[in-house]
């Protein structure tokens, strides 16, 4: 055939290129099997991976059920029992309508299939190929449905080299697993990964339960009930009042319709309704239901099912905001503690080793006796070992600093040769430690050892990220041994972690650690992200001697102008723009 010339392409091909377009990667699958199971009416839906979900996919409901007769069909492409006629688009009620699911799922991997129609005596087996039935037989099997996924994107190597590690994969996986157990609480939701029970909850129907089967019973019991209705939008579920926080927004659950979906415009709104009541960098916990007319929303934009498009967006996220901001002016007062976050928990200080809480912190009086803010931080002045200069012509260098003075207990202030430098005191001892850390290498990491070990309990998402991490955070001092499902034994921690609440400090590290894709390798990340929570604060006052010795060892940095996460450590007013500003030249 003449090179460039038109054609059509076999079917195998082309359902391998639509396939690509609904399963991007094993969360793919996960979602597409969750929306069947959910419109087949199941109260019970069970999900199992393994091998982050490239070697198994297993989701088990007790749904309807698929027909004898309706077996086959349902592996052909475009093939429903949810819409029949154009019209019906207007009018989605269900979680799947294009009829695409099983059919790229099949087309990407092997699949087993076992079910029974309620109606039925008997359940139906098949085994699907390359997306055809290769053997079908009769079995005995409960009511509902379940479908085995193995060997994910096998026979397409190009697209397992662009997925994440295992442990990535399923983490995605128990993000999305936790959202649906709260879109649907009348529904039992079980999530295993590696032989671990991540996510179990009740099915009894009540939002609040599902909450704290997933984030804990304090948390649960801390929410708000959200319930308004404006504009036709009706807002019905949780939202954390302003001390109950998170380090990221991945606690933020959204759903439409009964459709959980990643729309920035109704997160925003969310985060608006916290406006200044929040510290600086934690973000808020809610789980919100909307329910909007059919023509009021448009579920039929997106390929994954993943987004919806509003006829008027703006008042919607306004129901939103008023939606949680009443709930939060209506929630009675309560005690704040700055730094509290979802689970928290307090550390006896019996159990804190040498190093963590020295004499001198054990002498201070009560948080409420002292000075509103601190006026004066110790920052670790030891050397460490020193980071080698590399000998790469492109190294950056740090001119000849004067330290003047410190400015809003957050900026040193230095005189260069050409001009005024404000050097971000956080930042900047940021990139100090970071690259400390990588020089120590896996013998050298310092740890503080605890007295006796501390129970570390995490919500399924943090727990797959430690998980994800562990080898990489024991590197680093962190050493975390796991100790049931979704909980940890906290041994040792790294040197110059942060904070008397030392189970609060991990979950925020892990948090941001989830959060964090800025760095690219996991050691380097985790490195980054202990570094920024060992690291002095802004607004912790510095001695002078404090402030030359952070200037120097900024200096001696291989990257001192930016910190691990890319934001600049420094910013130059140069002596001619000084002089211009004086009218000097």
């Amino acid at each position: 055939m003449t090179p460039g010339a038109i054609r059509v392409l076999a079917p195998e091909v082309a359902a391998r290129i639509a396939a690509g377009e609904v399963i991007e990667r094993p969360v793919s699958v996960v979602r597409e099997l969750l929306d069947n199971a959910i419109d087949s009416g199941a109260s019970r839906v069970s999900v199992e991976v393994e091998d982050g979900g490239l070697r198994l996919i297993r989701v088990t409901d007790n749904g309807r059920g698929i027909p004898p007769g309706d077996l086959e069909i349902a592996f052909e492409r475009h093939a429903t029992s949810k819409i029949s006629a154009l019209d019906d688009l207007g009018r989605v009620h269900t979680l799947g309508f294009r009829g695409e699911a099983l059919p790229s799922i099949a087309a990407a991997a092997d699949v087993e299939i076992t079910t029974r129609a309620i109606s039925e005596p008997v359940g139906s087996f098949a085994v699907l190929v390359d997306a055809r039935v290769v053997r079908r037989q009769a079995k005995a099997a409960p009511t509902g449905t379940t479908l085995a996924i193995r060997d994910l994107f096998g026979r397409l190597p190009a697209r397992r080299k662009f997925l994440s590690s295992s442990s990535a994969e399923a983490r995605r996986v128990a993000v999305l697993v936790t959202h649906y157990a709260l879109a649907y609480p009348g529904t039992a939701f079980t999530l295993e990964t590696g032989g671990r029970t991540l996510v179990r909850t009740a099915g009894d129907g009540d939002l609040r339960h599902a909450f704290a089967s997933i984030y804990g019973a304090d948390s649960g019991e801390a929410m708000l009930a959200v319930c308004h209705e404006e504009s036709g939008v009706a807002v019905e579920g949780l939202a954390a009042p302003p001390s109950v926080n998170r380090g990221n927004r991945s606690a933020i659950s959204v759903f439409v319709n009964g459709r959980w979906v990643q729309s920035r415009p109704l997160v925003f709104a969310i985060v608006d309704a916290y406006q200044s009541q929040l510290p600086v960098g934690r973000h808020p916990v809610a789980a919100l239901a909307l329910h909007l007319g059919d023509d009021e929303v448009d579920v039929n934009v997106h390929p994954a099912k993943a987004e919806v498009r509003f006829r008027d967006e703006r008042a919607v996220a306004r129901a939103v905001r008023h939606a949680v901001s009443t709930a939060i002016e209506g929630a009675p007062a309560v005690g704040w503690s700055g730094s509290t976050a979802i689970r928290p928990a307090t550390v006896p200080q019996q159990a804190l080793g040498p190093g963590l809480l020295p004499l001198r912190d054990r002498l201070q009086p009560p948080d409420m006796l002292k000075p509103p803010g601190p006026v004066q931080a110790a920052m670790e002045l030891a050397r460490g070992p020193v980071v080698p200069r590399t000998s790469r012509p492109q190294r950056e260098t740090l001119p000849l600093l004067r330290v003047v003075g410190q400015l809003a207990a957050t900026y040193v202030v230095a005189e260069g040769p050409d001009g005024m430098y404000l050097v971000d005191q956080h930042a900047a001892h940021e990139r100090v430690v970071y690259d400390r850390l990588l020089a120590r290498g896996i013998a050298n990491a310092a740890q503080q050892p605890l007295l006796e070990p501390l129970l570390l309990e995490l919500d399924p998402i943090a727990a797959v990220t430690a998980l994800e991490h562990v080898d990489h955070l024991a590197r680093l001092g962190l050493e975390l041994e796991p100790f049931g499902q979704a909980a940890f034994l906290l041994r040792s921690a790294p040197a110059g972690l942060n904070g008397s609440d030392i189970l609060g400090a991990v979950r925020s590290l892990l948090d941001q650690l989830h959060a964090d894709r800025r760095v690219q390798d996991p050691f380097a990340r985790a490195a980054a992200t202990v570094a920024c929570h060992s690291s002095v604060r802004a607004g912790m006052g510095l001695a002078l001697d404090e402030m030359r010795r952070l200037i120097e060892d900024l200096e001696t940095t291989a990257s001192p102008r930016t910190c691990p996460h890319g934001r600049p450590t420094l910013v130059h007013m140069g002596t001619e723009l000084i002089e211009r500003q004086f009218g000097r030249r």
